[in-house]
């Protein structure tokens, strides 16, 4: 558990500081297009935490994108400040959602983050995006997000109900 916690913290530091740690390799970036704000974490090819951008959303209810354009102008912004700050291209993504959301949902953040520059190479639920990067395996992750909560259970890795 210290671990896990410990990968938690070190993103929200390197959100709130605007810190990028050295790298070599491919990088990875998850964006979640929350209620409350929207945040691009990237990761190296051993998924240790590179760097982090955060900032408000208003283009967003509840898993729902109900401005487009401002969405995709919010993650080109932060896309862009991070590509500067790691002075190396961005070109995939993986993006969560909530669980839950219907599948024309699903397509509009993926046009989102299309219309933001990035290449899409998987979509998948908040809890179980967090599960992956926590490595639990057995139990419950419950998300808190600003707008919705989500929950996975786990048994022997594999989600079991969501």
């Amino acid at each position: 558990m210290e671990l896990k916690n410990r990968t938690l913290s070190n993103f929200a530091e390197l959100v709130r500081t605007g810190e990028c740690k050295k790298f070599r390799g491919r990088l990875k970036v998850g964006v979640d297009l929350g209620t409350a704000n929207t945040v691009l974490a990237v990761v190296d090819n051993t998924n240790r935490p590179i760097a982090g951008i955060s900032a408000p959303s208003r283009a967003i209810r509840d898993g729902v994108i109900v401005n487009f354009y401002e969405s995709v102008q919010l993650v080109t912004k932060l896309k862009a400040e991070l590509e500067e700050k790691l002075k190396t291209e961005l070109p995939y993504s993986a993006a969560a959602i909530p669980p839950g959301v219907s599948q024309g949902s699903t397509k509009s953040i993926q046009y989102v983050l299309e219309g933001a520059g990035f290449e899409v190479t998987n979509i998948v639920d908040e809890p179980t995006a967090a599960a992956a990067v926590l490595k639990i395996t057995d139990g419950a992750v419950v998300d808190v997000g600003g707008g919705t909560t989500g929950i996975s259970i786990l048994k022997d890795g594999k989600v079991i109900y969501t």
